[in-house]
């Protein structure tokens, strides 16, 4: 009897110890789990502060070539502006089906920022600097997508300007004034500097409002003054550098320049801002557009262009076309349709 008593003792005794560490085991996963649930969220409370930064983003560089020259289309940013500042002599119902018909908003027009990169046998070259801080954070982001795509600012030892708008030539300086590409030679069409750079600039025939004349005037001297030491001027028609010969493509501006690159049997046109907007500016390119200093010289340079690109079926990078930017314009009637590359993964 005392043997069944002292067993059933020592059994009562292991069964309390045994749920006393069962209930310390309970107890810690419990507090683990906790944890871990308050990690959870308190992350998902920082989310929304943070998701601007840490979101998932499309690609901002896009790789090809030129016959043997490697070449990326970088992207800058993005700009938007209601249609009727864009296209403010077009009937706005008619500006409205054309954007509803391509399943575009109405509110908006997006233009993109594509700038190029290419390395010829001698030379890193840029076409354009993008917006800087012109903008505001849409856009700016251009030597930030370059640095993560391998190429650093300092590298860069050429930049070839289209024209002096201020989301092409915004990223010379930085908010302090300082040079962002400390290495590079500058290149301007003689007949653009000479206009920006003049005592007295006007723009008579501008459909910008005299606030925004004055800004884009006082932005172009700053710029362009802050590289005059390291500028170089060429004439339309002209080899920039070896292999980038100049295209006059005035109207846009008085010196703007499109930029022919050819390597062995290929080539590539950069058209600076000739057209704008598929479909405004292609299916009417008679539609005069705001950003043009002379709208009626800019109908005739974009209608010059458009008939010759379709000619020769030239491959364009356009600067403001939906990223890449990269395509062929086509004939559609009276007017244009733009036809972009097949994206491709292998260079």
């Amino acid at each position: 009897m005392r043997g069944k008593r002292w067993y059933r003792a020592l059994t009562n005794h292991l069964s309390h110890r045994l749920r006393h560490w069962q209930l310390l085991v309970l107890a810690a996963g419990l507090t683990f789990s906790m944890v871990l649930l308050g990690s959870s969220a308190i992350a998902q409370m920082d989310l929304p502060q943070t998701k601007a930064e840490t979101g998932p983003t499309n690609a901002a560089v896009y790789h090809f070539k030129v016959g043997d020259f490697k070449a990326m289309v970088v992207s800058d940013g993005t700009l938007s502006f209601p249609p009727n500042f864009f296209v403010p002599k077009a009937d706005p119902k008619a500006v409205t089906a054309v954007l509803k018909e391509h399943f575009l908003g109405t509110k908006d027009v997006l233009a993109h920022i594509n700038a190029l990169y290419l390395e010829t046998d001698e030379h890193k070259v840029l076409i354009d600097t993008g917006a800087g801080a012109a903008f505001g954070p849409t856009a700016g982001h251009l030597l930030k997508n370059l640095e993560a795509a391998g190429i650093t600012a300092p590298e860069i030892d050429t930049v070839i300007l289209t024209h002096a708008h201020p989301d092409h030539i915004g990223g010379i300086v930085d908010d302090k004034g300082q040079l962002r590409l400390p290495n590079a030679q500058f290149y301007i069409s003689q007949a653009e500097s000479d206009f920006w750079l003049a005592d007295t600039v006007e723009l008579p025939k501008s459909l910008f409002d005299e606030e925004t004349k004055a800004r884009t005037i006082k932005g172009a001297k700053e710029r362009l003054s802050a590289i005059q030491d390291r500028t170089t001027l060429f004439a339309m028609g002209s080899e920039v550098i070896p292999h980038i010969q100049a295209i006059d493509s005035s109207g846009h501006t008085p010196g703007q320049a499109s930029f022919l690159i050819t390597s062995g049997e290929e080539s590539l046109l950069t058209t600076g801002d000739v057209f704008f907007s598929d479909p405004l500016n292609l299916e009417n390119p008679d539609w005069e557009v705001a950003f043009d200093g002379d709208p009626e010289q800019g109908v005739i340079a974009r209608r010059q262009l458009l008939e010759t690109v379709t000619a020769q079926r030239r491959l364009l990078l356009v600067p403001h076309m939906p990223f890449p930017g990269l395509g062929h314009v086509r004939t559609q009637g009276d007017a244009y349709g733009w036809e972009p590359i097949v994206w491709r993964f292998v260079v």
